[in-house]
């Protein structure tokens, strides 16, 4: 990079032309698809938009992420082209599957290899949980199953929050932006503005995904995007927890970037967890599509789909600020506070839902 320019105007620039070649490409798919009749058809459970829609934004995202990237992959470390390999598994089989709609259980496999990828041979793993729950270092094996089955748990954590227009990409941008300015302040500049490139290229599709949606992202974009979310949040834990590498003076600690990281990523992980359990305690499939998600309950009480995006934002922007205030409290308290907050929010919507149901 060149030194006689400021870095900050490396990352402005990685956000805005990975934002207008994503744009562009989304364009040009939303012509290809149309013409083709690529379709995202509405099924009235969870693909409740009143029109043909294509599905394969997450084309667009990919492109402008992965052009604008690799002007900051020869600075960046060996573990890049694992995390590309992940990726490009993930967005292919996403592809694939938005139009041939893959069995979920080959899509589960596609999805434990990619993640297994990168745990293994790029070495990010959660390697410590640092004091939390008694946890301190894992041993190797553990920690590879563990940061394994997590991943693929966000992944497709991730690939549920695609359900609303807006939804998924606003908070996609939300934590790549996050993570870049955490990378930037600590010094990593390569994998800040590869950050960036990744949130610059989701803010192209929001172009056209906003409410009312011109295209969705689809399984091509929701299940790399999710990879992606994960992978960085815990490289960001690797790094702050090697002793000596660096210190931000405003975290106090790796067991807070732990339970900060966890905040960040707790409403979609909550709200996938009690779709679970409660799924299964009627003797449903997790994997089996319907209306229990709390996008869902938002727009069955009333609100649009613009309305419950900003709800959903706004309470994930809350717990976040929340769990910064008290990060130097009981991390148990911390954990319990962010829960109830969650569960508040959810208590809310689902009365509000009842009551205009019962119309």
């Amino acid at each position: 990079m060149l030194a006689s320019i400021p870095v900050y105007v490396y990352y402005f620039a990685a956000i805005a032309l990975s934002a207008i070649v994503s744009a562009y490409s989304i364009k040009k798919i939303i012509f290809i698809t149309k013409n083709h009749k690529i379709y995202d058809v509405p099924d009235d459970i969870r693909k409740i938009h009143g029109a043909e829609i294509p599905s394969l934004g997450g084309i667009g995202i990919f492109i402008g992420y992965v052009i604008v990237a690799a002007f900051f992959w020869p600075h960046a470390h060996f573990f890049m082209p694992y995390i590309l390999a992940s990726s490009a598994i993930l967005f292919f089989t996403g592809i694939y599957d938005d139009i041939m709609n893959m069995r979920p259980s080959k899509k589960l496999i596609a999805q434990l290899i990619a993640s297994l990828v990168t745990v293994v041979f790029a070495h990010i793993r959660f390697g410590s949980l640092y004091g939390l729950f008694g946890i301190d270092i894992l041993p190797w094996w553990p920690d590879v199953i563990l940061t394994t089955l997590c991943c693929t748990f966000f992944i497709n954590v991730f690939n549920f929050v695609d359900g609303i227009d807006g939804l998924a990409g606003l908070l996609a941008a939300l934590y790549m932006l996050i993570l870049g300015t955490l990378f930037a302040c600590t010094g990593h500049q390569a994998v800040a503005g590869i950050s960036f490139a990744l949130a610059g290229a989701i803010v192209g599709l929001l172009f056209f995904n906003l409410a009312p949606a011109k295209i969705y992202m689809g399984d091509t974009g929701s299940m790399f995007l999710g990879f992606s979310i994960f992978i960085f949040s815990l490289l960001f834990l690797n790094w702050f927890g090697e002793q000596g590498q660096f210190e931000l003076t405003w975290i106090h600690g790796p067991q807070k970037v732990l339970l900060l990281i966890f905040a960040m990523l707790f409403l979609p992980i909550f709200d996938a967890i009690r779709v679970f359990v409660l799924r299964a305690s009627r003797g449903i499939s997790p994997l089996k599509a319907d209306r229990t998600h709390l996008h869902y309950y938002l727009l069955d009480a009333g609100f649009t789909h613009t309305q419950a995006v900003l709800v959903i934002v706004g309470t994930n922007i809350a717990i976040m600020a929340l769990a910064y205030i008290m990060q130097d409290v009981n991390p148990y308290l911390m954990l319990l506070s962010i829960t109830l907050v969650a569960s508040l929010v959810l208590f809310i919507v689902y009365r509000l839902r009842q009551r205009k149901l019962s119309k």
